[in-house]
């Protein structure tokens, strides 16, 4: 999964980048390591040749949103569509160096985003609209261009009412067209409150009201310090846990940011356990089984025949795989089998 942090100029999102993506990191696109104790766990106790496990591709390749006029630039939107959720970087700290809005107002900067968004999606739909008044074979029940018509005539008021293509409901015929157009505003957003060092522990109370209220909305939103998390980043695991510690942080930048994605683009993640490779996959949320199979491997969805399932609270009470199985915690699921959060699968295939 992509994602793309975007914001106006010289509110902090290279530096978010540049924290989730560690000393290492050279370029612009980085796959940042999903954190997760149970993944650390199943490692250590298979002690495979290979642990692999899930990650987040974060990319800082898109040029800052401009503060007036046409905020999504040529390269920034086409780096926007190619994403799969979008990190807004707004800004709440004091600055004299911004050269934009003098006062701090996450909420009017977070919204100013929000509608230029709409906007754009807006013009894209009118124009297709003005197109679709030319076609031949929009007037024919079932025809793609009827179809589309159709669609995009009834989304067309509700944009204008400022409501983004994520916020709507739609099937799944209208959702395929939708993603033909990579609209902007279907993209699912996180928000990331840029705070200053004094309020990395305890965001200021506009911040946290604003999160609250995107939180009742269904919208992923966090509050870090990127200058302090950038420096965070360049530490070795102990002095960065020390670090953490002494602002009063329980966690850093990546895996608030990490977090924030998976709950956002309604993610859980999945593990294998092999001496070869053990690895971590992340899976939409309410997935099957056959599904699962297929991240891992089309071919293996293909043979499919049965899911050897072992939920994680099993493993992680009896210490081990043999002992689950053992201990009759291993279950035998079919195609349709919903994938939950943890399970350890081992997929038996026709090949």
């Amino acid at each position: 999964m992509k994602v793309l942090t975007i914001g106006f100029p010289m509110t902090g999102k290279s530096s978010l980048f540049r924290a989730a993506a560690g000393p290492d990191s050279k370029g612009d696109v980085v796959a940042v390591p999903v954190p997760d104790p149970r993944f650390d766990r199943i490692v250590a106790q298979v002690k495979p040749k290979k642990a692999t496990p899930a990650t987040v591709i974060v990319s800082d390749d898109g040029e800052p949103l401009a503060p007036t006029g046409k905020m999504f630039g040529n390269k920034l939107l086409e780096a926007a569509k190619k994403a799969d959720v979008l990190i807004h970087v707004v800004r709440a700290f004091e600055s004299e160096m911004v050269p934009h809005h003098a006062a701090v107002d996450p909420a009017r900067d977070r919204e100013a985003v929000d509608v230029e968004m709409v906007l754009t999606d807006l013009g894209i739909i009118e124009n297709r609209l003005e197109r679709l008044g030319k076609s031949m074979t929009v007037k024919q029940p079932g025809s793609p261009d009827y179809l589309e018509k159709r669609l995009f005539e009834r989304l067309k008021p509700m944009l204008e009412d400022g409501q983004p293509l994520r916020a709507i409901e739609l099937d799944e015929e209208e959702l395929k067209i939708v993603r033909n157009f990579q609209f902007v505003s279907a993209k699912p957003v996180v928000v990331c409150y840029n705070v200053g060092e004094s309020d990395a522990a305890t965001p200021p109370a506009a911040v946290h009201a604003d999160i609250e209220k995107l939180a009742s909305e269904g919208t992923a939103a966090f509050a870090v310090c990127a200058t302090l998390e950038e420096e965070l980043a360049q530490l070795d695991p102990e002095e960065r846990a020390e670090f953490l510690s002494s602002y009063g942080l329980t966690e850093s930048a990546a895996e608030k940011a990490v977090r924030a994605v998976y709950q956002g683009l309604g993610l859980i993640t999945f593990f294998t356990a092999g001496e070869n490779d053990t690895r971590a996959w992340p899976l939409r949320e309410g997935s099957s089984a056959l599904k699962a199979a297929a991240t891992i491997h089309n071919d293996i969805a293909k043979g499919f025949i049965r899911a050897e399932v072992v939920h994680y609270a099993d493993y992680d009470e009896l210490g081990s795989l043999d002992a689950a199985y053992k201990g009759g915690k291993m279950s035998l699921e079919g195609k349709e089998y919903v994938i939950q959060d943890g399970d350890l699968l081992h997929i038996r295939t026709s090949a």
